[in-house]
């Protein structure tokens, strides 16, 4: 079973925040654009995920592999983000 858009917005909250964390954002960007970035970075750590270790592996809402690939996911593309905007506000 696939997962819905709705699963998806609450994973890339979840570790959207955890990135947030997880990187020290010293700026503290807001929570929407938290989220969003942590959606993103779901998108990239399940693409990542798929090509590693294959999309059956990352199916379910409660699959470890899924919350894990999403995270890397997060932290990479808030990383990159931090690294882009620093000095700047959101």
């Amino acid at each position: 079973m696939s997962l819905s858009w709705i699963s998806w917005l609450i994973i890339g909250l979840v570790v959207g925040l955890i990135a947030q964390a997880i990187t020290k954002d010293k700026a503290k960007h807001p929570l929407w654009l938290t989220i969003i970035l942590g959606i993103v970075g779901a998108i990239v750590g399940g693409w990542i995920g798929g090509l590693v270790v294959g999309g059956e592996a990352l199916q379910g809402f409660f699959n470890i592999w899924v919350w894990l690939f999403a995270l890397l996911g997060a932290v990479i593309v808030t990383a990159i983000y931090e690294a882009v905007t620093r000095g700047r506000r959101a």
